[in-house]
């Protein structure tokens, strides 16, 4: 490959502003509608669009090298970024530089369904998470017509975003399950619990983990764990904790010092909580 994955992302990276003032342009012309539905499935359709502006993007640029791919099936991933003279097996990760996971919010909405929630010893290094923040924007001053639009987006390297969100989940009294001691009681070394989180409650959060830990009531799982928005929230006796958490990583962690401004540019409980310029 003539590419490193770090000269592919930083290109990704570069290239994603531009791509979504392109992506606005379209959708303000074709996607007018009256009504403007959330949870219509169009973050779904916003978050694929970013992947066919940006091969646009590369090619009027001359980047003839790397395109994204749409990963087909049900990997975790969104997008892989291959190297165009090989071969691409999506199995095998052949041909590939790196993967993208992309997540979308509505900016109008109390907390984001989207969730960041894959277990930080799943990552490889170099994969990106990309979020868009988006609503529905009135098309004209008369008619009643809206078209969606990204108001902001973030870029950047999955694994920064994923380890301040450990941090916090510890913060606010969460655990993770260590291998020889799960609450299932795995045996050493088999266990497929392993790094999964619990809730402070001792509740498992995804629904993948341990089945000693389901929660009650109408959800098994506590499903709080990763929220876009509400990883970065600390309350009561954990927030002091939280903001030098926050401040720490942001001096360390060029991944989360970009994500908690992006943040905190589009939601003032944020920037208030950690009090700094954005």
């Amino acid at each position: 490959m003539p590419r490193t994955p770090e000269e592919a992302a930083q290109i990704i990276m570069r290239y994603t502003p531009e791509a979504c003032q392109e992506q606005n342009q379209f959708m303000a012309e074709v996607f007018q509608t009256r009504g403007g539905r959330i949870g219509s499935g169009m973050g779904g359709v916003i978050e694929a669009l970013w992947g066919f502006y940006l091969n646009r993007i590369l090619l009027r640029e001359g980047v003839t090298d790397i395109q994204l791919a749409w990963i087909y099936g049900h990997e975790y991933n969104d997008f892989a970024c291959i190297d165009i003279a090989s071969e691409w097996d999506p199995e095998t990760r052949q041909g590939e530089f790196l993967r993208i996971e992309v997540k979308s919010m509505v900016a109008s909405a109390d907390e984001s369904k989207a969730h960041f929630d894959r277990l930080s010893s799943e990552f490889l290094p170099d994969e990106l998470l990309a979020v868009f923040l988006w609503d529905w924007a009135p098309s004209t001053a008369t008619a009643n017509l809206v078209h969606p639009r990204i108001h902001d987006q973030f870029i950047n390297k999955a694994t920064g975003v994923a380890a301040l969100r450990d941090a916090l989940h510890i913060n606010r009294g969460g655990t993770f399950v260590v291998d020889g001691h799960c609450p299932d009681n795995c045996a050493p070394g088999t266990c497929s619990h392993v790094h999964e989180p619990l809730n402070s409650a001792g509740k498992r959060e995804r629904i993948s983990g341990p089945i000693s830990t389901r929660g009650t009531g109408k959800s098994s799982y506590a499903a709080n764990f990763g929220g876009l928005l509400r990883m970065l929230t600390s309350r009561g006796a954990t927030a002091a904790t939280g903001a030098r958490i926050i401040e720490e990583h942001m001096a360390s962690n060029a991944s989360a010092n970009e994500y908690v401004r992006f943040m905190a540019r589009n939601y003032s409980r944020i920037s208030r909580r950690n009090k700094f310029e954005t």
